[in-house]
């Protein structure tokens, strides 16, 4: 691992990325059954498909039929509409979940390591 980034700022050094990950391992994050973001995911999809299936055969039933036919047509086509946009919105948020906490424990740590090279150069200088 290099000492550097592109930008010049130090990455998270080897014993410190070695804690990083131990920290999160500990955390014990379980995939499957207990992944509330994953069965959001599903949940979101579903819908998704679910209000797609609405609007087409609100669609199909509209062709032709009378204008009473037509308005209620109209109405559960906007329900798809509507069911299918709470899918996307569901899938989006579980699906950003966990790869933004994942950025969030690893800004944590990198924080917390320039806090101790700051204390410890302070401390450099008080020594002097």
């Amino acid at each position: 691992m290099s000492k550097e980034t592109a930008g010049g700022s130090e990455v998270m050094s080897s014993a410190r990325l070695s804690q990083f990950q131990d920290e999160v391992t500990k955390l014990k994050l379980k995939g499957g059954g207990a992944n509330p973001e994953r069965t959001g995911t599903a949940w979101g999809v579903g819908l998704g498909i679910v209000g797609a299936i609405i609007v087409v055969v609100s669609w199909l039933s509209a062709k032709g039929a009378s204008t009473g036919t037509q308005l209620t047509a109209e109405i559960a086509a906007l329900i798809g509409v509507l069911v299918g946009l709470v899918g996307v919105a569901l899938w989006v948020r579980n699906s950003l979940t966990r790869y933004l906490r994942y950025w969030l424990i690893r800004l944590i740590y990198e924080d917390r390591e320039q806090t101790e090279r700051l204390i410890a150069a302070i401390e450099k200088l008080a020594e002097k």
